[in-house]
């Protein structure tokens, strides 16, 4: 999606939620009640300059073009790269899903977590998923707050990285 192109789901501009807001959004929803499962294409969050950072990021991690993530009903799944010939995003870097507590909070959140024998920076990164409420029509939305694992940033608010993930129907 092109900057400032705007989500069907939200009507707002990826950049229209600042990253305190979403901060503080996040510690608002409703604990999960299950596991997200199926395919969700990824929207990052915050002003150009942000997304832009986290898309580097991304691509210095091993997730160029990161499309978004796939879900199972098991509690695995694997984040989803867009081809460069633009046909199905294939399938990258193993996850394992689980309800926790979240360390900013205290309250459960989708766990995100990835395996210890990934490349770096991954073994230490954590998504927290909770879903925003929507009405009948509106695709399954969630939002997520990555964040490191390490013990100087677990419970750091300030590097929590916002994004949302939009079921794919």
């Amino acid at each position: 999606m092109a900057d400032g192109a705007r989500e069907p789901v939200t009507g707002t501009a990826p950049d229209a939620l600042g990253l305190l807001a979403a901060r503080r959004l996040h510690a608002q929803l409703a604990a999960p009640a299950a596991l997200p499962v199926g395919d969700y294409r990824a929207v990052l969050l915050g002003p150009a300059w942000f997304r832009a950072l986290a898309r580097f990021g991304l691509t210095l991690g091993g997730l160029p073009r990161w499309h978004g993530k796939r879900f199972r009903a098991d509690g695995s799944g694997v984040n989803l790269l867009q081809s460069a010939a633009g046909g199905a995003p294939r399938e990258k870097l193993p996850m394992q899903l689980s309800i926790a507590p979240s360390p900013a909070d205290g309250r459960p959140v989708a766990r995100v977590g990835y395996d210890r024998a990934a490349r770096f920076p991954w073994p230490a990164v954590v998504d927290e998923l909770r879903r925003l409420p929507t009405d009948g029509e509106a695709a399954e939305v969630w939002l997520g707050m990555a964040r490191t694992d390490w013990r100087l940033t677990r419970g750091s608010g300030l590097l929590r990285l916002p994004f949302v993930l939009i079921r794919e129907r």
